[in-house]
């Protein structure tokens, strides 16, 4: 059994996936990385064919995020796999000290880094699980006139300096440890678009894992708000699987 596996989940992105594996062969060499290609039409299945060091996946089709990764899953029995989008690359992650923290707390079933835009801001990339309220305040864009409503404040996690649980963090890079896969199974791949590390962490959280923000690791991440682009399809399958994660948190769907 390989210690440590990266899953990427790609598609027709191939000079970002270039980026982000080169930062992956530098900063975890160590590491069986694993290219799922959800039916890409650019090129990157020709060029990562003969790429020695690759693993690579090609699907036919566009599976989703969450299910690209659990086709990753289906190839690899590492002991810890990180899971990083393709338009994210690694600045700094010492590998070494992270699988001692998860081997000192075993209640710890993920961990995720500190994530930077490009240009070096903090990304928002942890929060409390979701209430509709804090939804609709973020979503109505009331968050900007009024961010210092308690509720709000309490969804909205500004503790970014310090190693310590939260309930859920974005799924441009998680470090998840085998014993929690065993636990509670893959993705759920009917989130078609994002919710699906929220639903991850909240299904972690059940089962008595930990999700902790690990600030001394380091990544960065393209990101755009799917809501800046005014309301389009991937703006519709974002609500719908806001709905989906509501709807099975509150035991209406299994």
């Amino acid at each position: 059994m390989n210690n440590l596996s990266v899953i990427v989940v790609t598609r027709n992105r191939l000079e970002k996936l270039k980026r982000c594996i080169d930062s992956l062969k530098m900063k975890l060499p160590e590491a069986e990385i694993i290219v799922v290609d959800n039916g890409s039409n650019d090129g990157t299945v020709k060029y990562f064919k003969n790429n020695h060091g690759i693993k690579l996946i090609a699907l036919d089709s566009n599976i989703g995020v969450a299910g690209g990764r659990n086709a990753g899953l289906e190839r690899c029995s590492s002991s810890f796999t990180v899971f990083i989008d393709d338009d994210a690359w690694i600045e700094n992650l010492d590998f070494t000290k992270v699988r001692e923290y998860f081997i000192s707390h075993p209640d710890v079933g993920i961990i995720a880094p500190r994530i930077l835009y490009p240009n070096g801001d903090l990304q928002e990339s942890i929060r409390s699980f979701p209430t509709l309220s804090a939804l609709l305040w973020r979503g109505t864009g009331l968050y900007k006139l009024f961010p210092n409503v308690s509720w709000y404040r309490r969804y909205i996690n500004n503790n970014t300096s310090n190693i310590h649980s939260v309930d859920w963090a974005i799924g441009a890079c998680l470090i998840i440890r085998r014993e929690l896969i065993d636990s509670i199974g893959h993705f759920d791949k009917r989130f078609s678009l994002v919710y699906d590390d929220v639903d991850y962490c909240y299904r972690a959280r059940k089962a008595d894992y930990l999700t902790v923000y690990w600030p001394d690791a380091c990544i960065y991440h393209e990101y755009t708000r799917i809501s800046s682009k005014g309301f389009n399809i991937d703006l519709w399958r974002h609500i719908k699987s806001i709905i989906r994660f509501f709807l099975k948190k509150t035991n209406w769907l299994s």
